[in-house]
Parts: structure tokens; sequence; C-alpha cells
């Protein structure tokens, strides 16, 4: 059965006291938005329906694109949530649709999918939530036989209503032709001269059309309005990812100081340590060890890699058993093969480091292709820029390059060969020789250290 879900995000976010609207703020990487959609994919979402203020739409497009599945319609003027829904509902061409609020990016696919469950019975399914602390929400008021009646919002709510604990999330599924049905017969409210889509209850209670609540965690319906929410929602997500890693048998040293802005995949034994953050999309292999204050992000990591502290690894194809940090930095298209070790202090840049190969420490290696069981000393610099274009460096198996060694662009280093340290090379090293490449040293007899004049 085919759905359309109506996000509406018309909010210009006054609260947050930024210039992009509310559904644009970001929560792990991503925009709130970009979670709601991400979770509509999982939970078979068929088409899509963004309500967004007339000065937004170029925002929405620039930030999640176009597609045949996305339709932007615009609201002229915020007269509430159900005249947004009135806007969006000639676009909805399924039977069935989810109305959901941009600014309530933690929900669920399981959640989305037991509202799908739930439609099928019924006319109208309201999500609520059960809260230590209601304040501020509507409260869902219900009859005898636990039917809902009403939302009252908190203001208009008398002192034992107030004591209720479940809230309106504001998020519903509908029928379409009963929402069309409801939202013609909902009315203005003359305090705020808007049209409330939580006025669909009590008028589908006096109709007697089948309407239900569903009841999930305070967490998934936690609402965003502000910057202290925003950085309250990034707890929640942070607490969300590292429970889930977890139970599918991840180590994660301390659940508070992990934060995964995109999606992390681990294979089996992996140990993930503390103040440790994975950007984009990052795979983890069986036995992976990440150890305190690493910055991983797009990056594939192969089984029993050893990842020491601070290191920063982005864009990377890392092999299995390799050995990384402490203080490396990994730039974008480098590749380690197995058993490739990157100490601390070292830079790569689109390199390729082979089998077994070492870049032990305080060295720069960019575009260069280093073979296998290559030793590349402490101080290595390849140069590979000569101010307007760049140049390769090429290292064969079994080289040993000494330290303090400069190699200049493009140059290839042939298999066996050893470099001695001090050397700046600029041509062809042969193979299994040895090149050395120093001026000559001098000392000079009667030279004195300056000193430092005295003031007058």
């Amino acid at each position: 059965m085919a759905w359309t879900a109506v996000i509406l995000a018309a909010g210009k976010g006054t609260r947050m006291s930024s210039c992009k609207p509310k559904a644009l703020q970001t929560l792990a990487g991503r925009t709130l938005i970009e979670h709601i959609l991400g979770t509509l994919v999982e939970a078979s979402i068929d088409e899509v329906v963004i309500i967004h203020s007339p000065e937004a739409k170029k925002d929405f497009k620039k930030k999640i694109g176009s597609s045949g599945k996305l339709n932007y319609v615009e609201q002229e003027e915020a007269l509430g949530t159900a005249h947004a829904l009135k806007t969006a509902l000639p676009h909805v061409k399924t039977d069935n649709l989810l109305v959901l609020l941009g600014d309530v990016p933690l929900l669920s696919k399981c959640t989305i999918r037991k509202l799908k469950e739930e439609t099928l019975e019924n006319d109208l399914v309201v999500l609520t939530g059960e809260v230590k602390d209601p304040s501020g929400y509507g409260r869902i008021i219900k009859d005898k036989d636990e039917k809902p009646m009403a939302i009252i919002e908190e203001l208009d709510c008398d002192e034992a209503q107030r004591e209720i604990k479940e809230i309106n999330s504001g998020i519903m599924a509908f029928k379409t032709d009963a929402a069309k049905n409801l939202v013609e017969k909902i009315k203005v409210n003359p305090k705020k001269n808007e049209y409330y889509l939580t006025d669909a209850i009590e008028i589908a209670y006096h109709e007697g059309l089948s309407a239900v609540t569903y009841g999930t965690t305070e967490e998934e319906v936690f609402g965003v309005n502000s910057k202290k929410d925003l950085a309250e929602a990034e707890k929640i997500n942070r607490k969300k990812i590292a429970d889930e890693l977890m139970e599918n048998g991840v180590t994660v040293i301390d659940p508070n100081r992990i934060d995964v802005r995109g999606r992390l995949i681990c294979g089996k034994d992996v140990t993930i340590d503390v103040n440790t953050v994975f950007i984009g999309d990052v795979t983890l292999g069986n036995g992976v060890s990440v150890a305190p204050f690493t910055i991983i992000s797009n990056s594939i990591i192969g089984d029993k890699t050893d990842i020491h502290s601070h290191s920063n690894i982005e864009g990377a194809a890392i092999g299995s058993k390799c050995n990384i940090g402490p203080f490396a930095r990994i730039r974008p298209q480098t590749e380690l093969e197995e058993g490739a070790k990157v100490g601390n202090f070292v830079e790569t840049k689109k390199a390729v480091i082979g089998k077994d190969s070492k870049v032990n420490h305080l060295t720069y290696i960019g575009d260069a292709i280093i073979g296998e069981r290559t030793n590349i000393g402490a101080g290595t610099i390849t140069c590979n820029y000569d101010g307007v274009n760049k140049h390769q460096t090429k290292i064969g198996d079994g080289v040993f390059i000494g330290s303090g060694v400069e190699l200049v662009a493009p140059i290839e280093v042939e298999e066996g060969a050893t470099v001695g340290a001090g050397s700046t090379v600029s041509k062809r090293v042969p193979a299994n020789k040895l090149t050395i490449e120093r001026s000559k040293q001098k000392t000079i007899d009667g030279w004195k250290r300056p000193t430092k004049k005295e003031e007058k």
C-alpha cells in the first residue's frame, strides 16, 4: 500500500537565532530534515511532500536536492499546521499519508512502520509520548474507553488535565480521504488566527471516525526548537547509536563520549575508546581498535587494524593489520595495504603504501606509490608540488629511505635501493644501490657565534 509523507518544515527557527530554516539546522553531521528523510526511506515511504516557507525553497533544494520522490510545496502564509496540510493535500496521490514535523528528527523506522500498520484499521492515528515533564506540550484527552477525544494545549488545560503525562508529538497518520474531510472542517483559532491540525482529533471523535493513539518514547518525539534543544538531541542521538553498537557486539568504552555524524558499520570485536568522532560513511572491520581522540571520516578500515590516539583519517582505504598513529593524518585517496604502518606525526595524501611497509614518524608522503617491505625514515618528504602542478613519487619494494631525505618529484626509487640520510634526490635512484646526495661538510676555524648588541 502506497504512502506519502508530508513534512511540515515552514518553521523559521526564530528561537534558534539563525538565518537557516529550523529544519536545516545540523544534528550529528546532517540536517534535521535529512535525518527524517533517511528514516522515511528505511520505513518504505513512497513519496515525500515538504512544506516550506516562501524564502526557504532554494535552501532546501540546495541541501537535499530534487528527485522524483520529493515535492516542494510553498506555504505562502504561516496559518498553522492544518493550513500547511491543506496546502499539501492536492499533491498527495496515495491512499494514506503520514504527517511529520521538520523539527522532530529522531523518530525511528519501527515507529513509522507501526503507524502504518495502525492506519490499516483506523482513519487516524496520533503518535504520543509519555514524558516526565509535559510542560509546553498539548495533552491527550481520552474517554472511558481510552479513545482520543481531543488534544488540549497547555494554556487551555485545567488543573487535572495539566497532570496528564501523555503528550501530542505533532505526528499523525491518516487515510487520505479522512484527512481531506477533517481538514476542511477545522476552524480558525481566534486567539492565534491559525488552523490547528490538533483539532482534527476532536472532529473525528464527534463524527464517529476511527481514531487511536500509539505511544513511543520521550526521546523519539523530542522536538528541536532552540540551540539548547539541539544539544540535547545530539546527546539523545549519541546514546541511541552507542546502544545500537553495543547491542551488535562493539565495545564502546564510554557511550557518552562517542560521536557518530553519519553511518558507522562495525564488524566483530571492535573496540572504540573515548572522544572518538566518525563522520560520513565509515566501516570498521573485525577486531579494529580505535584509540581516544581519533577522527575518522568516509573511510574503510580493514580487520585487526590498530588506530592510535589523536589520529585523523579522511577518505582513506586502510587494509588489514595496519598500524596508524598516534598523531597521524591520513588524507583523502590514501591506501594502506596489509600490515602497513603510518606512525606518529606522519601525513599522507593520495598515496599508496604497500604491504608491510613503514612510514614511522615525522614524514610527509604525498602523490606517492610505495611498494612492499619498504622503510621510510624520519623526516622524509616527497616534494610533490612545483608551485603549479603535482608530481608523483614511485618507490619500489624493499627500499630503505634514510632520515631527513627529500625526494623531488617526479622521481622513481627502484627496488632494493637505499637512499642515505640527509640526501636531496631529484633523479632516478637505481635498484640495489646506495645513493647519497650531500654537500661536503666544512668546519670553519675562527668562527664566532653572534652576540646580542648592548642597548645604548
